[in-house]
């Protein structure tokens, strides 16, 4: 160590004064001249060493102390009226209160300041005693300084590092002190070599040192001014030389100026940390680095140094904290803990250091955490004198310590709730480890799955590994800082999970490389799932809204056809412009056997239609199957068809993944089937289906009104004869029973029951009533007439065969029975299906079979629709006309009273009497033109 080359100043926190082997600089201030006088002479007679300067008044006090380096004020306040404060509490001198026994009252403020009293008497051995407690408390204060300066240089070396050197300089450059030569620390060689050997510190000086190091640029030359400029701020400078340049940085610490005026450098090699950081990174270290707080306690307990850095971390000004004790700067409690960590050191021989953490209190109250370096002071003797702390506020690095605290147990709390697996991984060695969740998540242990990047990627599906395995290495080449990929993972069972992948490059090798990559897995099939349910569903809106929009469409184009062949062409061309369908077709039976045969093709531009009706009698496809069973049947992935697999097989490899089979119905009659092909797996869901249902219902409905009113226009009519023997039917069982003809002669719809007439020759009229009312297919029976041999009987029925006949564009010309055989003649188009309406009539009554057809002219010609006069009768009207004709009500004389109309048609007798008149008035007004 370089040796300090002054013997004079030294800091002890809060005094400078002089040695005894030098001249003490007295100031005697006293109001009375003669005192004063005589102090001053028996002053110098008394002590060789003591220079008196002797003043009257406070003023004169003042400014003798402040141009002569006073070692000492003996004052006596008699006299003197108010004493300032600065000149009584201050740093630089000792005061001695010089008064006698009666003032001693009246200056009582005064005690605090002062290091010691001596009461005036007379007699010769006062100033003797005067004398020595003058030279006693300047020697005591500079025995105090020099341990104190030697204790805290001892902590200073013993806390500096290794490329680390402390300094201790006048505001000239001059050195002071320092612990290792300062020329070969700049310079980078062994002190050893340094010509001055140790004494650069008294011949060239601090900043000659480092002017001749810095290079002679106007770079240079600035750092060196800022070096010299501000000697307590942290400067960083380049210095040339040797193999290659260094970079040094310099704090300065200014000291009390009790110290002489003097600042303790630190001079550290940073060339590493400047070399491997950023600038912007060094200089927030530096920064950081400047917020340490120095200060010194005595052995009481009391500060007596600390710096702007401390201070200020408090919320107060460094004079606020000197001479003040430890407990003010302190929590509760917080005291004992110091005291107990000092108590530890001194009691360890080999430990003159520690560190420790306290809470400090500021001057607001609020309170910091604080982590504080102690390096004890002792005397020559080894007696504890006090200590240098170095502190630290860490109250944001424990507050992140505990929000990362905090943030770790809710992110294990999450990642073990939420079941989320965990893996890391090597880039470079592609060894991957992975938790418990994460091969759980699979179904696996830790130990049935090697820690290898193979085994992840073995596993993931193979339709997504590609694309996992590009972001996987957008992540390791540094384009992305996240990565982020979801994809399906095979379990040890077979199945497939989808698993949401994330992870991160948390380093990097000094190549850029990622070597460390973290990440999770979370398990997603459900929600999946219920993405795809909404994908669906969102689709299924879009397509039913195309069908709605399709139905809308179709009901104007509809309302033109004239044929069924223009029905056909309208549905199927605007199904496949709809884009709902790629190919559209609608097919009708033909044959004995349910074979569905196309009529009508829309979309079929490649001409695949025969590739997909498979017509080789081995089983019934979709389309069969609708006209069959009247119900919708469908494909939903041609791929993997259970059901239809055949025809399914035959539509994928034509381009379509889906397949819709409509059955076009009017009532219990299938008209067709309306066939759609779709290049969409499960394109066909159950509302889509009932949307294309209505469909089916529509175009059915629209079928059967073309029907009948071809029937109703045109001149030639197919004219059918169906018979049946089934004994089991009410008319061929009561006609049978009673060996009479029956014949219908007329019916009437009435709401949701229908009336059918039937005239009885052969039988009594009530017998066969009887007999009929009697067959739960009847709902009821009444005699309209009777006569020798029949009558006329009225049926009541839930539904007519002329109503279903409608249904299938035909109406019953003729109905029979006799010789226990039921006949029903038939008119229909001549396009017709003859089986159709065949069905139509086993619904009433099976073993129905065609006996005739034939072709023929109508017997009338259809109503002119604008001279019809039953045009001018409301629906109501024309019921009631026709079941009083029916019923006999204008035969004479009649065979069915009002009552009794009435009550047939379940409305009162007032009312009747109100229909007819309305109905009789409006048909003769047609008939007579009277309007």
């Amino acid at each position: 160590m370089i040796e300090n080359d002054f013997d004079g100043p030294a800091v002890a926190g809060t005094r400078q004064t002089e040695p005894a082997s030098c001249v003490i600089e007295v100031v005697y201030l006293d109001a009375d001249a003669t005192a004063r006088e005589e102090v001053h002479e028996a002053l110098a007679d008394q002590h060789d060493d003591i220079s008196v300067t002797s003043v009257a008044t406070t003023d004169a006090a003042l400014e003798a102390a402040a141009s002569t380096a006073v070692s000492c004020l003996v004052l006596d306040p008699t006299g003197l009226g108010e004493i300032p404060e600065p000149l009584v509490s201050n740093d630089r001198y000792p005061v001695i209160l010089y008064t006698d026994a009666a003032a001693q009252n009246s200056t009582a403020s005064l005690f605090d300041s002062a290091e010691t009293v001596v009461q005036k008497h007379d007699g010769a051995k006062q100033w003797a005693f005067l004398a020595e407690k003058i030279a006693s408390v300047v020697s005591t204060s500079v025995d105090r300084t020099e341990y104190a300066l030697q204790d805290a240089l001892s902590g200073i070396e013993s806390r500096v590092d290794e490329n680390e050197i402390a300094v201790l300089l006048a505001d000239d450059g001059t050195i002071r002190w320092s612990n290792a030569s300062v020329s070969a620390f700049v310079n980078g060689t062994d002190g050893e070599d340094c010509q001055h050997d140790g004494e650069d510190c008294q011949h060239d000086g601090f900043y000659d040192c480092m002017a001749a190091a810095l290079p002679d640029t106007t770079s240079g030359q600035r750092q060196l001014q800022r070096l010299r400029d501000s000697p307590t701020e942290p400067v960083t400078v380049r210095v040339t030389g040797g193999e290659r340049d260094r970079y040094l940085l310099r704090h300065g610490y200014r000291l009390p100026e009790a110290a002489g005026g003097l600042t303790l450098a630190l001079l550290k090699d940073v060339t590493e940390a400047a070399r491997r950081d950023a600038r912007t990174a060094l200089l927030e270290l530096l920064v950081e680095k400047s917020q340490d707080g120095l200060y010194t306690l005595n052995e009481r307990g009391v500060i007596d140094f600390c710096n702007e850095s401390f201070a200020s971390n408090l919320g107060y000004e460094p004079a606020e904290l000197r001479g003040e004790h430890a407990s003010t700067v302190l929590a509760p409690g917080e005291l004992s803990k110091g005291q107990e960590t000092v108590e530890e050191v001194l009691e360890a021989p080999d430990k003159n250091s520690t560190t420790v953490d306290l809470t400090f209190r500021r001057k607001d109250g609020t309170e910091r955490d604080v982590a504080v370096n102690y390096t004890l002071i002792h005397d020559d003797s080894g007696t504890y004198r006090g200590l240098i702390g170095v502190a630290r506020d860490i109250t944001e690095r424990r507050e992140r310590e505990r929000e990362y605290q905090q943030m770790t147990e809710r992110l294990n709390f999450a990642v073990e709730g939420a079941g989320l697996g965990v893996w890391d991984w090597n880039p470079k060695t592609n060894d991957v480890t992975f938790d418990e969740r994460w091969t759980g998540m699979l179904g696996y242990s830790t130990d049935e799955l090697e820690p290898h990047y193979e085994t992840w990627a073995d596993l993931v599906h193979p339709d997504d590994i590609e694309r996992a395995e590009q972001a996987l290495g957008q992540l390791k080449s540094g384009e992305t800082d996240r990565y982020h990929c979801e994809f399906r993972m095979r379990t040890k069972d077979g199945d497939w999970k989808w698993i949401r992948d994330i992870g991160k490059v948390f380093e990097r090798n000094d190549d850029g490389e990622a070597v460390r990559a973290v990440g999770i897995h979370q398990d997603i099939t459900e929600e999946r799932k219920r993405q795809d349910a909404v994908e669906r569903q969102r689709d299924e809106l879009v397509a039913l809204n195309g069908v709605n929009m399709l139905i809308q469409d179709l009901i104007h184009a509809l309302g033109g056809a004239a044929t069924r062949d223009e029905i056909a062409e309208a549905v199927c061309d605007r199904i496949v412009e709809s884009d709902l369908c790629g190919l559209a077709w609608i097919g009708e039976r033909a044959g004995a056997n349910d074979r569905l045969v196309p009529k009508t093709v829309a979309g079929d531009e490649d001409g695949v239609l025969d590739e997909l009706i498979l017509d080789d009698g081995a089983g019934q496809g979709p389309g069969e199957t609708a006209l069959v069973t009247g119900e919708v049947q469908t494909i939903q992935d041609c791929n993997e068809a259970t059901e239809f697999e055949r025809w399914g097989v035959a539509a994928h490899q034509q381009g379509y993944e889906s397949v819709a089979a409509i059955p076009l119905v009017q009532g219990d009659v299938v008209h067709g089937v309306l066939c759609m092909y779709s290049d969409q797996p499960a394109a066909f869901s159950p509302r889509i289906v009932e949307s294309f249902a209505v469909v089916g219902e529509m175009v059915g409905y629209t079928f059967a009104a073309v029907q009948n009113r071809q029937l109703l226009s045109h001149d030639t009519v197919l004219e059918l004869t169906f018979e049946s023997r089934n004994p089991d039917n009410p008319l061929v069982s009561v006609a049978n029973a009673h060996e009479c003809r029956l014949e219908a002669v007329g019916s009437v719809d009435i709401g949701t029951t229908h009336l059918l007439y039937f005239s009885v020759d052969g039988a009594s009229a009530e017998t066969v009533s009887d007999d009929l009312r009697a067959h739960s297919e009847i709902l009821d029976t009444r005699v309209v007439r009777t006569d020798d041999d029949g009558g006329v009987v009225e049926v009541q029925v839930a539904e007519t065969i002329q109503s279903l006949l409608l249904d299938v564009g035909a109406r019953r010309q003729a109905m029979t029975v006799d010789g226990g055989t039921l006949s029903i003649t038939v008119e229909a188009p001549p396009d017709a299906d003859s089986r159709a309406i065949r069905e139509v009539l086993t619904t009433c009554t099976s073993d129905f079979t065609l006996t005739a057809k034939q072709e023929c002219e109508q017997e009338y010609a259809p109503a002119d629709t604008e001279t019809d006069p039953r045009d001018n009768l409301t629906d109501r009207q024309q019921e009631v006309l026709r079941t009083a004709f029916l019923t006999g009500y204008y035969a004479w004389p009649r065979d069915t009273n009002a009552e009794q109309l009435a009550e047939t048609l379940g409305i009162a007798s007032p009312t009747l009497h109100q229909h007819l008149r309305r109905a009789e008035r409006n048909l003769i007004d047609a008939v007579f033109d009277i309007n």
